[in-house]
């Protein structure tokens, strides 16, 4: 089951780049490294959630502890999304 937390755009933009991943949900305690999210992989996906959440993810906050699972991924993007929706008027 999916957390509430972690947005659905976030978890469909990561399902591109976790090949072993099965569910259309993922769960915060999944392993990034255990989906096949690989060093091209994380490259990738972070020029993916850049774009789709409209940041840009400062060098000290990408550490392999951030890549772990996938909520500790959301929360390191989390912290710089705004609060407010993109494109909210």
């Amino acid at each position: 089951m999916a957390d509430p937390q972690i947005p659905h755009t976030f978890q469909d933009a990561l399902l591109r780049h976790l090949p072993y991943a099965e569910a259309s949900e993922l769960a915060p305690t999944d392993d990034l490294a255990a989906l096949g999210l690989d060093s091209m992989g994380v490259v990738q996906l972070l020029a993916e959630l850049e774009d789709t959440f409209g940041v840009e993810l400062p060098d000290e906050a990408l550490t392999e502890e951030t890549f772990a699972t996938v909520g500790s991924l959301w929360q390191a993007v989390a912290e710089f999304v705004p609060t407010e929706p993109v494109g909210h008027e």
